[in-house]
């Protein structure tokens, strides 16, 4: 296209058929002027394009100047029409020039130039009753472009952070604000909250490599919550750099590594941080060289990584994360105490009604946080495959999952989970939203957890604000609040009711036993199998010395509750299903084994830690009661020097004293037990 300046003819039109002013002579004699000097100075537009855009002169004559031609030249030649690179450029161009010509008032052409509709004039009025300028910013940017509102791509919106750096009131995300409440976009703004990688981004000397890697990490699909603990080790990783003057990476040896492994492990203070938290940034470190060696300046072309003691960090690190808790919560009453007030709790505005329904869908179902906030709102709760009698929170999109899970894999095990969800499918109705793009799941659809205005789609600050709000309420303010305890929590009780770890893992979604073991392995989780296993013993179902051999398994913090003790601990097994699993026939004849081979050794057997009787067995344990009463009686009938330190005596001493001590715990009384040994004696 060849560009020339427009006669001043058909811009005196303009301003008459176009902008439709009173006082066309009198404006079209002021801007004449500027319009002149802007020919004479530059007698080509390619003249006046080849200067930068905030470089170029503003032609004035008294209170006028060359900007209202400008504006109009580019709207008759059609200079950012298109869709290829040079239109867009162009765009960009206009944009910047406009926006640095100072304090302009333009928000009348916009509508007169068809590029706004009035409707659309109005709902940006009202959204600008702050006087702050919205409208008139929102007008510089429309006349930059060239074109409507509805025609506006995602370069279009970006050049509302060239036109406005840094600028809260007006930017890319208001505008895509605008740009969905008008119904021209299913994707509304985000604020994007700045991470030390922006830092990282933005160092002066090291800035390119931190984009170039960045960028890596976003094409290799690293979720966002990796990219932000990526970007806080290298932000370290720089302030050591920094702070021992080297000018890159490249020359750093072994010792420079010690020296560095030590800064990670050390707070300001130099106490010295777990080594869960070290290791996680040393690995990301360490990535960051695997990225980038042998391929760029920055790097040594061989990194000399401590890999003994790097690998002593890691081993500690894992020995951590296996033997901790994670976030499962400490105090085994707590959950279901803030449940009940959550339920109780009567919600000040729609934000907390969102926020009270997302709880009570936590306490009820083992899923995790982002999923529920990511989940639509049609069909998102359906009956479970493999029971149909039950009901699952469902989606169809494999991307808002972690594990990449769908298909209502997460049961709802409370019927206040189950109300919450019919509640918000209800209020999704009623309120008839609009879809919302979901960057996750690569769709649009309506969120279970929308909002009218923004952020739109309730969000981690307002619920765990909600949560500390509760705590606070009932007296818990020292105790934080969140969502991965409740799954904690649920996944350990669906352990301990079934008991069956398998049960527990389809609930939990996770690929394989490992990640379920560590969460039954938390101190919530022993407390409950410890609490549960205790219930029978002191309700008398059950004795012997077994019930040691549980107690040890779980105080030990390095011992895992293994299948056994599961299902002790479980409401579903009976008893005699219990022991009809696992044990196998004492020496004794009675009770059970609770080993893979029962031993020989009947004398050893009551004060075996294996050995456990169930209530139902009082009669048997009577005969065999009786049996070793004769068997001693016999003994000393028969012994000329009879004596209790006599091994055999001794033995069956200890067996008649422990077997008398399980019947008690049966309920039955000395007298009780007297008669029924005699009645099998005679």
């Amino acid at each position: 296209m060849t560009l020339e300046w427009t006669p001043l003819s058909e811009f005196r039109k303009f301003l008459k058929n176009t902008l439709r002013l009173n006082h066309v002579n009198q404006v079209f004699s002021s801007i004449k002027n500027p319009a002149l000097q802007l020919f004479t100075t530059f007698p080509a537009p390619d003249n006046w394009l080849a200067v930068p855009p905030e470089e170029r002169p503003t032609f004035r004559h008294r209170d006028s100047r060359d900007l209202w031609y400008v504006i109009f030249w580019a709207w008759h030649t059609g200079f950012c029409k298109g869709n290829d690179v040079v239109a867009q450029y162009r765009r960009n161009d206009l944009v910047c020039y406009l926006s640095t010509r100072g304090r302009v008032n333009l928000s009348d052409f916009p509508v007169k130039m068809g590029l706004l509709k009035n409707s659309e004039a109005e709902h940006i009025r009202k959204k600008d009753s702050n006087r702050i300028g919205l409208f008139n910013k929102l007008s510089i940017h429309l006349l930059g472009v060239m074109k409507p509102l509805g025609d506006f791509t995602e370069e279009d919106i970006a050049l509302a952070d060239v036109m406005r750096p840094n600028d809260k009131r007006y930017n890319a995300k208001c505008l895509k604000d605008i740009l969905f409440e008008l119904g021209y976009s299913d994707e509304p703004g985000r604020r994007r909250q700045r991470i030390l990688f922006d830092d990282c981004c933005e160092h002066p000397k090291w800035g390119n490599i931190a984009r170039e890697f960045r960028e890596h990490l976003k094409r290799s699909n690293s979720l966002d919550y990796y990219i932000r603990k990526a970007g806080s080790a290298l932000h370290k990783f720089f302030k050591w750099l920094d702070q021992h003057g080297e000018s890159d990476a490249s020359s750093l040896e072994y010792e420079d590594f010690l020296d560095l492994f030590d800064y990670i492990s050390k707070n300001n203070d130099g106490e010295e941080f777990s080594a869960k938290y070290t290791g996680n940034n040393l690995l990301h470190i360490k990535l960051f060289f695997d990225w980038g060696k042998g391929s760029h300046t920055f790097f040594p072309t061989y990194v000399d990584w401590p890999s003994d003691l790097y690998s002593g960090i890691h081993r500690e690190a894992q020995e951590e994360t296996y033997s901790g808790d994670g976030l499962a919560f400490d105090d085994p009453n707590f959950p279901m105490l803030m449940k009940e007030a959550i339920e109780n709790y009567h919600p000040e505005d729609d934000v907390e009604v969102l926020c009270r329904a997302f709880w009570l869908i936590i306490a009820s179902s083992p899923v995790r946080k982002t999923y529920l906030l990511n989940l639509q709102a049609e069909e998102c709760m359906l009956p479970l495959p493999n029971a149909p009698s039950a009901v699952g929170l469902y989606s169809p999109y494999s991307g808002i999952e972690k594990a990449k899970h769908r298909n209502g894999q997460f049961p709802i095990i409370d019927s206040a989970g189950l109300r919450a969800v019919e509640f918000l499918q209800k209020r999704s109705s009623d309120k008839a939203f609009r879809p919302i793009r979901n960057e996750r799941a690569d769709a649009s659809y309506v969120h279970l957890f929308q909002l009218e205005k923004y952020p739109w789609i309730l969000n981690e600050r307002q619920i765990y604000r909600f949560f500390d709000k509760i705590a606070e309420f009932i007296g818990h303010g020292d105790k934080k609040g969140k969502a991965h305890g409740y799954r904690h929590y649920l996944i350990t009780h669906i352990a301990i009711e079934t008991g069956n770890s398998e049960l527990a893992r389809l609930a939990a979604g996770h690929e394989n036993q490992t990640m379920l073991n560590r969460y039954l392995r938390s101190n919530l989780s022993r407390q409950a199998l410890l609490f549960a296993t205790i219930k029978k013993y002191q309700d008398g179902e059950i004795a012997g010395r077994f019930i040691w051999r549980i107690f040890e398994a779980l105080a030990s913090e390095q011992t895992e509750p293994d299948e056994l003790i599961k299902a002790l601990g479980s409401e579903e097994l009976s008893l005699d299903e219990f022991f009809a699993k696992f044990g196998l026939p004492a020496p004794t004849g009675v009770g059970r084994c609770l080993i893979q081979g029962a031993c020989l050794f009947e004398a050893k057997c009551f004060s075996c830690h294996h050995f456990a009787i169930r209530k139902s067995e009082a009669a048997q344990a009577f005969h065999t009661l009786a049996r070793l009463t004769k068997d001693m009686w016999n003994m000393m009938r028969g012994s000329r020097d009879f004596t209790t330190k006599n091994a055999k005596a001794a033995g069956l001493a200890t067996q008649i004293a422990l077997l008398g001590d399980m019947i008690r715990h049966f309920g039955y009384s000395d007298e009780q037990i007297q008669i029924e040994v005699i009645s099998r004696l005679v």
